[in-house]
């Protein structure tokens, strides 16, 4: 029986004790443990039975991510970990992974067999904490490790998610998580009214500017807090008639948001301002939403406003920004509600990286397809890759691909204007941002269309400002938008487009390694060496980290069984575990 056979079915004998790379506190001299040479090795750790109420898992591939490096990077101060002593508790990072069940304990033998391959959503929430696989539990970067009730009957119910077709390979499940961060992008949704039983903040100028209309923003819902901030006379009292028979609790004596802050203090679910103030005033009202919150700027002019606006709470806490010339109030909740990848013409920036070319790959192959996709990269290697990958398909596809350094142009009027000219001088009717720097998601919002999206993707911290001019949301009905995490239905729903043969994670493939050399691979994504996603193959005690295209050399038989433009492959995997594995 061939090994990779064998392998599937659990036709071994399971070790006692599995290899694991653990994080004892920070920089990547403390990842891993040390030889007599100084050379970073994986741990060796026992292998429990698992209790009555866990399962047995064996890791089978594990995608690395850039939260690995920010795990050994922050150490103990990484917001997921504040606290543990990792010297004496040290973590198995690894969350992108495809699992195979080895056994379970007697109260999940008939849900779980031997056998059964799963994916994990990493975010793992139990009586509403967060204990996320990778961090606090145990992660991938072992070849067999524990589940229990955390995650088997966590507040979401089981983390696990199942594989259904049994012909995708263990790198195109494990790769579903990266995947569906991608894809959970565009399934984004905000509410098309305000919160009911929200808390509502109207913040006027003084002034009766228009004859504001309340009656459709309050219609079939209504908050459960009303505060007024400067309202006219006239609006205070149309507001007071439309309220009347609304059981809500209404304050009008604040004289500003510093003011109102301290009866709100976790912030506003809406923030409504009703006629023109100026950018310091809106700044604070900006700041002082709460997660989900919005903020609708009914406006009198077009002039433009730039103001500071927390990147980080748009990206975490999914803020949004909406506005209006008209007197309509709710009018602006219902425009532009449609955040998936549409349009004629899209602009990545900073997408040369493996979730860039996720990006790119999703907006070639998107129906009907694009007529413009422009991707820009600093780094002259990622472009070639992107041009390797990208160029032949979206010419079959009559898509215009243009792949730009904005380090080759003499300055950045140049640069800008050759990007205009290969959308025929028009702005973009999607633009996504993935690289966490405050100039370039300013300058990713200047290419915004009417009704466009700016999509920052980029995992930005939260108190990066960035200045925006607010007017486009009024003017232009622009939407900014931000998110690169997934939940379980995302998840669900990627794995099974990979099920059904709509999405090939394995393009993303460019380097595999076994569990001797890990650590070369984590630096290797921390440094950006690869223009792709590294997989780690846990079972392969004794391969070092190479690239999919000196497979060929180093591995011919794997080799040969690359696919086009040499991309990874099942039969690639395949024969790689019949010549490597070990299996007793």
């Amino acid at each position: 029986m061939d090994n990779s056979k064998r392998y599937r079915d659990l036709k071994y004998k399971i070790p006692e004790q599995s290899q694991a790379w653990r994080i004892y506190g920070k920089g990547m001299e403390n990842f891993g443990d040390k030889n007599g040479s100084g050379k970073r090795h994986p741990s060796l750790i026992p292998i429990p039975e698992p209790k009555d109420d866990e399962i047995l898992v064996r890791s089978d591939a594990v995608g690395l991510c850039f939260s690995d490096t920010k795990i050994i990077k922050l150490g103990p101060d990484h917001p997921r970990l504040k606290g543990r002593n990792m010297k004496e508790e040290p973590v198995i990072p690894g969350h992108e992974v495809a699992l195979t069940i080895v056994k379970a304990g007697k109260k999940w033998k008939k849900r779980y067999k031997p056998g059964q391959k799963y994916i994990i959503q990493a975010d793992v929430y139990y009586k509403g904490r967060i204990s996320s696989y990778g961090y606090v539990i145990p992660g991938g970067l072992s070849q067999y490790g524990i589940l229990g009730t955390e995650v088997l009957e966590g507040d979401a119910g089981s983390y696990l998610i199942p594989i259904k077709n049994k012909n995708i390979c263990y790198s195109q499940a494990a790769l579903v998580e990266p995947w569906a961060c991608v894809v959970a992008a565009y399934r984004i949704k905000h509410r098309d009214g305000i919160k009911p039983d929200g808390s509502l903040l109207l913040l006027g100028n003084g002034k009766d500017e228009k004859e504001w209309s309340f009656d459709n923003l309050f219609q079939n819902r209504a908050p459960k807090s009303v505060c007024s901030i400067r309202l006219g006379k006239k609006t205070k009292t149309s507001l007071l008639s439309t309220l009347q028979n609304k059981t809500v609790s209404i304050s009008s004596n604040e004289d500003n948001i510093e003011t109102a802050k301290e009866h709100f203090t976790e912030g506003f679910d809406d923030i409504i301002i009703l006629g023109d103030i100026n950018e310091e005033i809106l700044t604070k009202a900006a700041d002082s939403m709460c997660p989900y919150g919005i903020m609708n700027y009914m406006a009198g002019n077009t002039h433009t406003q730039m103001i500071n606006i927390d990147v980080g709470k748009i990206h975490y806490d999914r803020i949004s920004f909406i506005g209006s010339l008209d007197n309509d109030v709710n009018q602006p909740y219902t425009g532009n509600l449609d955040y998936s990848l549409k349009g004629d013409s899209i602009l990545l920036l900073g997408a040369g990286g493996p979730m860039g070319q996720m990006h790119i790959h999703l907006a070639i192959e998107r129906d009907p397809p694009p007529e413009v996709v422009i991707a820009t990269d600093i780094a002259k290697e990622r472009l070639n890759a992107l041009e390797s990958l990208f160029r032949k398909r979206a010419e079959q596809r009559g898509i215009r691909f243009t792949s730009l350094n904005p380090k080759e142009f003499r300055s950045q009027d140049e640069y800008r204007n050759t990007i205009l000219k290969n959308n025929n001088k028009k702005l973009f009717d999607y633009v996504i941002c993935l690289a966490a720097i405050p100039a370039v998601i300013e300058e990713a919002s200047s290419y915004l269309a009417e009704r466009s999206i700016l999509n920052i993707f980029a995992g930005v911290s939260k108190g990066t400002l960035v200045n925006l001019n607010i007017k486009d949301v009024v003017t232009k009905t622009v939407k900014w938008i931000g998110h690169s995490g997934s939940g379980i239905e995302d998840m669900e729903y990627a794995l099974r487009m990979v099920e059904s043969g709509e999405l090939n994670t394995n393009i993303s493939v460019a380097g595999v390694s076994g569990i001797n050399d890990v650590w070369n691979g984590i630096e290797a994504v921390r440094t950006g060496l690869f223009p792709g996603k590294i997989v780690i193959y846990p079972q392969i005690e004794h391969m070092d980290l190479i690239t999919i295209g000196d497979l060929k050399k180093r591995y011919p038989k794997v080799g040969a069984y690359l696919g086009k433009d040499d991309r990874w492959t099942e039969e690639a995997e395949r024969q790689l575990f019949d010549d490597m594995l070990n299996l007793r």
